[in-house]
């Protein structure tokens, strides 16, 4: 087997390093979150699951509760300080129909790391303004008790 030139472990050892900070900012909005979106004159309830694999990446998801859409795919999650940017490039299928589904949410995280307040803006299918969701961290359920 063939070494690992000192240049080719350096740009590795790097590229590591680089990723290292995305990876940890991504991890403070792991847990669960719930929020609400207005289109038109209805309110609909939005869950937002943001995961870490034992690995350590994180992974994220939406779901629409009251339109029955869930698993929506969050295509990349950033984290830069307080901005939070989640864009979706997914198809989802709303009343058994396949429909593609992009957009950005760009929000700002509070300093307590509860809430996450900002614009939800679809670019496919076009059909509706942006709009303002604000997510709140659920708080974690208590264990159940054992079975007596």
């Amino acid at each position: 087997m063939p070494k690992a030139t000192p240049a080719f472990a350096v740009l590795a050892s790097l590229f590591t390093l680089a990723l290292a900070p995305i990876c940890s900012a991504q991890t403070q909005l792991v847990g669960e979150w719930s929020g609400s979106i207005s289109v038109g004159d209805q309110t609909e309830r939005i869950l937002w699951h943001v995961v870490k694999a034992a690995d350590g990446s994180v992974t994220s998801t939406f779901d629409n509760v009251d339109e029955g859409v869930l698993g929506i795919k969050v295509k990349t999650l950033t984290v830069d300080g307080s901005d939070v940017t989640a864009v979706i490039d997914d198809l989802i299928h709303p009343n058994g129909q396949d429909l593609p589904l992009s957009g950005t949410y760009a929000a700002k995280l509070n300093a307590d790391g509860n809430e996450v307040t900002g614009t939800w803006t679809q670019t496919k299918p076009e059909e509706h303004p942006p709009a303002d969701i604000t997510f709140k961290r659920e708080l974690a359920k208590p264990a159940a008790a054992p079975p007596q």
